[in-house]
């Protein structure tokens, strides 16, 4: 697990295989199948309650070292955007989705979602967002 601090707070990014909190369980659950760039976070904000999220890594970028003991790097969280679990139903289709979705409210990590491929309609009827209403950074299979 790889600790890192924020002007507003502290985000914990754990590597595959490492035991993960209680509030991250199903997180890394949902996560199992997926590279290795899609990380469980839980982020600590100084004045809220911490929260579960997804750490997810440009596809042209691959994860850092996350191990507790590796090297600090200062560019570690460049283009990191972070996300959470969502359902998803397509609003042309009524296919039912689970999705890792953005959370570009986040302050630094939600600007960073131009450098981040989103899938943008629905892949069961083809139709487009404005459509579906379908966007997510990876569709997840429903349980």
């Amino acid at each position: 697990m790889r600790r890192f601090a924020l002007p507003w707070g502290e985000l914990e990014v754990f590597a595959a295989n490492e035991p993960v909190p209680a509030a991250l369980q199903s997180t890394t659950e949902a996560l199992v199948h997926l590279e290795d760039r899609f990380r469980p976070a839980l982020l600590r904000p100084h004045l809220r309650p911490e929260a579960p999220y997804v750490a997810v890594w440009p596809a042209s970028r691959p994860a850092p070292d996350l191990t507790e003991n590796a090297t600090p790097d200062p560019h570690a969280l460049e283009e990191v955007v972070l996300a959470e679990i969502h359902s998803l139903t397509c609003h042309a289709c009524t296919a039912r989705f689970r999705a890792v979705y953005p959370d570009t409210g986040l302050p630094i990590f939600g600007r960073h979602i131009g450098a981040h491929q989103l899938i943008n309609g629905c892949p069961r009827c083809g139709s487009d967002f404005a459509a579906s209403r379908i966007q997510a950074l990876t569709l997840l299979p429903l349980t």
